[in-house]
């Protein structure tokens, strides 16, 4: 996006930010959704009437860390990946979403949030049912197929799904304390996928989650084949939805599909 400069707030570190430190939120740009002061917060940039390029005004934010070395949940984060995407294929991302996802999987009616320059954002508020959000998963199941067509690689399931980065009170800067507000004990991100470890009669089980604000939620755990969608309305509460994985799936439905007669 070199056509977006100059930028504010000038660093050498920008230069190093890759597609994986942004889809892992580890770009270490001063943006953190759980953080009302934090210039990059989503509700912060999309209250802003200054700048309606949202991918400008993410290069724009001054740097608060080395990329790859913390994390911070930053919705910009994920957005800017949409801004290459949008490079890479010269596609509006709505029409990419169209062509590369929701047509080949069968979507029925979809939504697809814009910017306030009329091009996609990538960082929330696509509306889907969740039937569709499902096929997603499925799809991840059946290694990157649906309905007997290759919807992505098997290469990318795999290698999306590996985690990257530690979601730790060390790599998020908070306190024990504080930090279970936000985040799960265990965790890590993948490529744009959340790692979610699940405790099942005693062991820990892989998963992995793509989750929206408030407990819009695919979570998919390859071991027992099965893909799962909650919905829920509990918006900046990370530390309560959050944990619906591990209350719903991991305590009660998996020893119960699993439970012998």
């Amino acid at each position: 996006m070199r056509q977006l400069a100059p930028f504010a707030h000038p660093d050498p570190r920008k230069d190093e930010i890759t597609l994986a430190d942004l889809m892992t939120h580890s770009a270490g740009l001063a943006c953190n959704d759980n953080d009302d002061d934090s210039p990059g917060n989503e509700s912060t940039m999309d209250s802003q009437r200054q700048q309606p390029n949202w991918w400008k005004y993410t290069l724009d934010l001054p740097m608060a860390h080395d990329p790859g070395t913390r994390y911070a949940y930053c919705s910009a984060n994920i957005n800017l990946v949409g801004a290459a995407l949008t490079e890479a294929t010269q596609l509006w991302l709505p029409e990419l979403f169209r062509t590369q996802v929701a047509e080949p999987l069968q979507f029925g009616a979809w939504h697809w949030n814009l910017m306030p320059n009329r091009e996609g954002y990538l960082g929330g508020g696509a509306f889907l049912r969740p039937r569709d959000l499902l096929k997603v998963g499925q799809a991840y199941l059946n290694g990157g197929t649906w309905n007997g067509r290759r919807i992505v690689d098997a290469s990318w399931v795999a290698s999306s799904t590996k985690p990257r980065m530690a979601i730790t009170p060390e790599t998020t800067g908070y306190t024990a304390e504080d930090f279970g507000n936000y985040y799960g004990e265990g965790g890590a991100d993948a490529l744009a996928w959340h790692m979610n470890p699940l405790k099942v009669r005693g062991r820990t089980v892989t998963g992995y989650a793509a989750s929206g604000n408030g407990g819009q939620v695919l979570l998919v755990v390859p071991e027992y084949e099965l893909a799962v969608v909650f919905t829920g309305g509990n918006y900046r509460q990370g530390g309560v939805w959050g944990r619906w994985a591990q209350q719903i799936i991991g305590d009660q439905v998996i020893p119960a599909i699993t439970r012998r007669p």
